[in-house]
């Protein structure tokens, strides 16, 4: 029976180690990369890009085809002819004095044709681009459309990054949050269970107790929503991961690891030139060389292009399809080339390449404003978390003279030295403290995240 019950026991650990599983930040990006609709939708997209690579390569790859028709004439195409043989017979006739001559009147009128009635040709023919300018451009078009749609991947990328970065660490400070208020409610517990004692010997007032009472249920309704807060998190978390909801997870990554990294950053140097590296820049770069080859793409159409061809035919021409005396396939074969010169369109190619010109100008403009843009976000991202480091260092200093001073109120009031009203005052001040060290913690970590997105570095 023990044994069966120690069995069970490390069943159950077992089936709780594999529900619960651990990640690390950079674990839960890796996870997200490979998981997240949304990047896998970009990959998709790459995919895409590079079948359509091949999809417009065959276009100038030869190509072989083969028809077989068969046709029946209901009615077979005839042409109405004069009877020209019975006045060129009647006239050798007269001169070799057999006949005598007389008039023959109008000729009799016939019905000819070179039609049957069944027609079945089969064909095999092979064609192949010589000369297209457009076709030229459009393949160099076509690469780099799918660079263009890798550098679309890695800026999702940088969004998710970033995003999973922020769920990861506003879940990990909730959680520090918590610790902060366990350890405030256990402190709470054991004070009031102090002033229950000192209130049943007579040396403590029903105040003191009520007063401690309500702290304490201040700091479960306050656990209590940050409970909620860490669950809410963790779900953010697991969407942006792309992980199932209803699994649980659980972090390895400690919260001091990122604040030395944060802090390291935070006294870097940064130059503006650094958006340059951004994939969003690269992005709108590769758009400018798409439009480039577009217009090459668009003016190369005035030039002619070239088609050869070459096909070999059988046809069958008969009364009756099946009728073997009657004459049987009838072979032919042609070479050629096709030529199509463009003479004169009505002015479409020049509009599509002066919209195309119009529009490889908007992007250029766009390209400029990003980098403005850019520099902006960045030099106030960097302003921003020397200052939110600045801002912690005096909340941790903060939080630790408020908890000095009410250790030390609480020892004056355990002595009877001092009083109920300091120490509520004490204990105020001090979860006001924790509680704005706690969002100094979250805005610096923040400011990191939002540093190394705007550096396109996550």
């Amino acid at each position: 029976m023990r044994n069966k019950l120690l069995l069970l026991i490390f069943g159950c650990w077992t089936y709780a180690a594999q529900a619960q599983q651990l990640f690390s930040l950079d674990e839960a990006i890796a996870y997200a990369m490979e998981n997240n609709p949304q990047i896998k939708s970009k990959k998709l997209d790459i995919q895409d890009a590079d079948a359509q690579i091949k999809e417009f390569r065959s276009i100038g790859i030869p190509k072989v085809n083969g028809n077989v028709n068969y046709s029946y004439y209901l009615a077979v195409p005839a042409q109405p002819v004069a009877d020209f043989l019975s006045p060129s017979i009647y006239n050798v006739l007269f001169d070799e004095n057999v006949i005598p001559r007389r008039d023959l009147g109008q000729p009799d009128i016939f019905q000819f044709t070179l039609f049957q009635p069944h027609n079945l040709i089969g064909l095999i023919e092979a064609s192949t681009l010589l000369f297209d300018g457009t076709y030229i451009y459009g393949l160099k078009a076509a690469k780099l459309y799918r660079q263009l749609a890798q550098e679309q991947f890695e800026v999702s990328e940088n969004d998710l990054k970033a995003n999973v970065t922020k769920a990861y660490m506003a879940t990990l400070i909730a959680q520090e949050n918590l610790r902060v208020l366990d350890k405030n409610i256990q402190n709470l517990e054991s004070s009031l269970r102090e002033m229950k004692a000192m209130y049943d010997t007579g040396f403590a007032e029903g105040l003191d107790v009520d007063r401690l009472s309500l702290s304490l249920d201040n700091l479960m309704v306050e656990r209590s929503n940050v409970r909620q807060l860490i669950d809410i998190s963790f779900n953010v978390l697991k969407f942006q991961m792309g992980y199932p909801a209803a699994r649980e997870i659980s972090l390895s990554t400690q919260l001091s690891d990122e604040l030395t990294e944060a802090q390291a950053l935070a006294v870097s140097e940064i130059v503006d030139d650094e958006v340059k590296g951004r994939p969003e820049y690269r992005l709108l770069e590769s758009t400018d060389r798409l439009y480039e080859l577009d217009i090459k793409r668009l003016k190369a159409g005035y030039l002619p292009s070239v088609r050869a061809f070459a096909n070999v035919q059988q046809a069958l021409y008969r009364e009756n399809l099946f009728d073997n005396s009657q004459a049987g396939w009838i072979p032919s074969s042609a070479v050629g080339l096709a030529i199509s010169i463009p003479i004169y369109d009505g002015g479409e190619k020049s509009a599509k390449i002066q919209r195309a010109k119009i529009s490889a100008e908007k992007n250029q403009l766009a390209k400029t404003n990003f980098e403005q843009a850019a520099t902006l976000e960045l030099r106030n991202a960097m302003l921003k978390l020397k200052t939110s480091s600045n801002t912690l260092v005096l909340r941790e200093r903060g939080q630790k003279l408020s908890q000095d001073i009410f250790d030390k109120t609480k020892i004056k009031f355990d002595e009877g030295v001092g009083s109920s009203v300091e120490m509520t005052q004490a204990e105020q001040n001090l979860y006001a403290a924790q509680a704005s060290y706690i969002n100094a913690l979250y805005d610096f970590v923040l400011a990191k995240v939002e540093l190394e997105q705007s550096l396109g570095k996550l």
